[in-house]
Parts: C-alpha cells; structure tokens; sequence
C-alpha cells in the first residue's frame, strides 16, 4: 500500500538588504520614543516657590542669614521665611508685600520684578463676578449666625427681652408669697447696744480724761499748760540750762515736754537745751550759782537742796479740776 506525503508551503526568505533595511527602521522608530525622567516634561514651579527660590539664592550668595537679612530690611524674620518656603498663608496684606520686595530685590541685588511671583494674582476683570447674595434669603435654624447676621440680633435681643420678663414674674411672684420686699428691712433695735450706749456716756461724763482727743481740740490742754507756767507770765519756749560742776556730780533731769535725762560722774561746765518746765536733781549738792538757766541763776527748792525746778512752785499753781 502506498501512501502519498502530504504537499508542505514554504515561504521564501527575504533577502538581506531587506532585513538589514528592516531592523534599521526598527531602531530608528525606538529611537524617536522618548523614554526615561529626561523625556518628562519639565514642572511648572509655583510663582511664590520660584520668588522664595530666587529669594534664597540671592540671600546665600552674599553669605547673609534669615536674622541678619531681617536686621539689615528692617523684615521681620516669620515673613522671610514664608516667602522663601512658599507658605502663602502666613505671608502678610499684599498692600505690605508690594513694600517690601523691591526692599529685597534691592538689598540683595535682584533683577527688578523678580520677586513678584509671591504677590497673588490679581482677578480678571472681564472674569464675571459672583452675584452678591440676596439679603433676606429663607430663614431658617441653620442659617442663623448670631454675631455676623442681623437674624442672630434680632434672635439675642428677642431671647433677651425673655430671660427679663421671666425674671420679673419671678420677683413679683416672689413678692405675694412674702418671701421678697420691695423695700429694705427696717434695722432691729437692740436694747442691749442702747444699754451700752447709756453706759458709755455716764463713764464719760465721770472721768472726762478717757477722751485725751477731744480735750486737746477743746483746748483744755493749753489751758492747763498756761495754768501750770503761771497764766501765760512764764516764757516756756526752748532755752539752754548751765552747769557747774567742780566734782564729779549726778545729773537728773525731768521735762514733762522733753523727755528724762540721767548723767553720771559730769564735771566742768555743761549746757543742755530744755523744754520748760522741768525738773532738776544734782547729786551731791552744788555751791551757790552753780544752776543757771537762760543766764540767770536758778535758786533750789526750799528744803531740798541739790534740787530745782522751773518755773517755781509760786509760779505755777495747781491746775483746778474741771
């Protein structure tokens, strides 16, 4: 039995110029595809970040810091670096922006108008504008602002107007029930403070001397001053006491104005600027003429010798009792 094979296609090849041709054009087709980040087109920098990359190129090249640019511009230290880091938000009013880049353009010896891009961009006018918002528009809950809107007025003061009138009721409710008066309490009288009152009085008219202030301002005082220094004849203004002392000798001296004085073991001459009327004790007893005072001789009290006094006992009479 024969079998007959079956016919088999076979397709011719291309000739070698041709394929050489081929892969040429393969190459060149693969060449023209821009692949890789070189082929990426180029991004488009924020005007701000270019102003604050341009700020900060210029500040390094002539080797000045943040704080030392700010000191020299009179710029705050905050802004300078918002502009060089793009943070718009705390940049300041574009009416002070506009002041001070030609300030750093300026100081740092920018090309003019290079820092521009960190003021905003001003709007189109044939932009149309949004129309304005109607002013009484539905009111609702919602749409209420209390602080920026005049329904949120209207709502404080009605919520107002409220909270007083209950509060009215409130007291005159309070009123009826006796619980609250219209008018202050009358004070209670306390018989025991009546009591002490009557006291007080009798015990000051007894000893009048329990009220020295009210003595003084009726004068009482001066009265028995003049009394003491013989109605007003004796001179008790300021005058100089002097001393002889041959021996060592006590000194003790007593003014109801100036004050006490104790010396022990004075000898020689002494003067002492007293306040009459006073009292002087020497221990032992001096000579004669040993005391003088305001230059004349001052004479010991009868029967106490060693002592003085001014002015005398004959001039200065007990004060009566008032």
């Amino acid at each position: 039995m024969v079998t007959s094979a079956s016919p088999v296609l076979k397709v011719p090849s291309l000739p070698k110029a041709a394929a050489r041709l081929a892969r040429r054009l393969r190459r060149t087709l693969g060449s023209s595809r821009p692949e890789g980040p070189a082929s990426r087109p180029a991004e488009v920098l924020d005007p701000l970040q270019e102003a604050g990359r341009q700020l900060r190129l210029g500040r390094e090249a002539r080797g000045l810091g943040l704080r030392q640019l700010a000191q020299d511009t009179r710029i705050s230290t905050a802004v300078l670096e918002a502009l060089e880091r793009g943070w718009r938000d705390r940049l300041p009013e574009p009416t002070y922006l506009r002041t001070m880049l030609p300030l750093l353009e300026r100081h740092l010896g920018l090309p003019p108008l290079s820092l521009q891009g960190a003021l905003p961009a001003l709007p189109n006018r044939f932009q149309a504008t949004p129309s304005r918002p109607p002013l009484l528009r539905r009111f609702t809950p919602g749409s209420i602002e209390v602080f920026t809107s005049w329904q949120g007025t209207l709502l404080y003061g009605l919520v107002t107007l409220a909270l007083v009138h209950l509060l009215n009721l409130q007291q005159f409710r309070l009123a009826e029930r006796g619980l609250l008066s219209a008018r202050p309490m009358p004070e209670l009288a306390n018989p025991r403070a009546a009591a002490t009152a009557q006291t007080d009085a009798a015990l000051l008219d007894a000893f009048p001397d329990l009220q020295p202030t009210s003595q003084a301002a009726a004068g009482l005082g001066l009265r028995r001053l003049r009394q003491e220094g013989g109605g007003g004849a004796v001179d008790l203004s300021l005058g100089v006491l002097e001393l002889s002392a041959p021996s060592p000798t006590r000194v003790e001296l007593r003014s109801s104005r100036g004050g006490d004085s104790r010396l022990v073991g004075v000898q020689g001459e002494l003067a002492l600027p007293v306040l009459p009327p006073f009292q002087l004790r020497l221990d032992p007893e001096p000579g004669g003429g040993t005391v003088r005072w305001r230059g004349q001789p001052l004479a010991p009290i009868t029967g106490k010798p060693g002592s003085f006094r001014y002015p005398p006992a004959a001039a200065a009479p007990a004060a009566p009792r008032p």
